[in-house]
């Protein structure tokens, strides 16, 4: 006897899902991330329609499915207990209420398959907003670090200036860092790139100049942060945009300043400063405190 192929019908995470609701009177989910990155039109098909649900949560209107996907429900369906038995035969599809479809989408993606209004229209949305809440992180450059928050406020200030949108802005998780610290290979062949390439291709918005050594602003282009040292020019970039280094030595420069002025630093004037500066604003400080107040 000759071997035939045969094939079978395989469900997907969609009729998993579907199944599943009839089986249970919990809380099903099926969750799509990023959901604009494909075609909904193509996805979704005929069961478009099946979005359209009334106010006790089931679909409006039901479709008939085709001949794999009846066969299919009516022998995973035949011992749930379902009233319409054209639900439970397969012969047509309806969304109970206990099945939630959530979806992300990441709106500064260049999707090629837009999302139609009339697909918009069917979801219930919810923003959520960009949170800079990585703290933590640090940009490395060299011998000074960065706080990464500070960097992205800026950029996205600029982007959306440049752009008069905030789609392009980058949010909490554009990068990962690794250890808490975004090195300067990530910086500049992510970072930098995309703000490059994407943002700034036009030549729109204030974003690529740098602070050059004799205090003069100079216009940059991506290739030329890799002509000489690109250290040196990523922290006269980072001085352009008006970010400062952290301090890394708190404790330290704490000590300093209470053996140096005889004030502790609760008590002095909060004042921030490069590190040539410390001798001149140290004097100034002194000079403006009573002797008697100096230990």
């Amino acid at each position: 006897e000759k071997k035939r192929i045969a094939y079978e019908y395989e469900p997907q995470a969609f009729l998993k899902a579907y199944v599943r609701a009839y089986e249970t009177s919990e809380p099903v989910f099926l969750v799509i991330e990023e959901i604009n990155r494909g075609n909904c039109a193509q996805i979704f098909g005929d069961m478009f329609q099946l979005l359209d649900r009334n106010e006790a949560g089931e679909s409006d209107y039901a479709i008939k499915p085709e001949t794999a996907i009846q066969e299919f429900l009516n022998e995973k369906l035949k011992d749930c207990v379902i009233e319409d038995e054209t639900i439970k035969s397969g012969e047509e599809m309806r969304l109970p209420a206990n099945l939630h479809i959530w979806a992300t989408m990441n709106t500064s993606d260049q999707s090629l398959f837009p999302i139609d209004s009339a697909f918009k229209r069917r979801w219930d949305w919810k923003y959520m907003p960009i949170k800079y809440d990585n703290n933590e992180w640090k940009i490395v450059l060299g011998d000074l670090e960065y706080s990464w928050t500070a960097f992205q406020k800026e950029i996205n200030k600029r982007i959306y200036h440049a752009t008069n949108s905030e789609d392009k802005q980058m949010g909490d998780w554009f990068v990962r860092a690794e250890a808490n610290i975004i090195s300067e290979s990530l910086l500049l062949n992510k970072i930098v790139f995309y703000l490059w390439n994407d943002v700034c291709k036009d030549g729109e918005g204030d974003i690529f100049n740098i602070k050059t050594a004799d205090g003069k602003t100079e216009a940059i282009t991506f290739s030329e942060f890799f002509k000489g040292d690109k250290t040196v020019k990523l922290k006269q970039w980072m001085e352009y945009l008006g970010i400062e280094p952290i301090d890394g030595d708190d404790e330290q420069d704490e000590e300093n300043h209470q053996l140096e002025t005889g004030v502790k630093p609760a008590d002095a004037k909060s004042i921030t400063y490069s590190k040539p500066e410390y001798k001149t604003l140290v004097e100034n400080m002194l000079s403006q405190i009573p002797d008697e107040d100096v230990s």
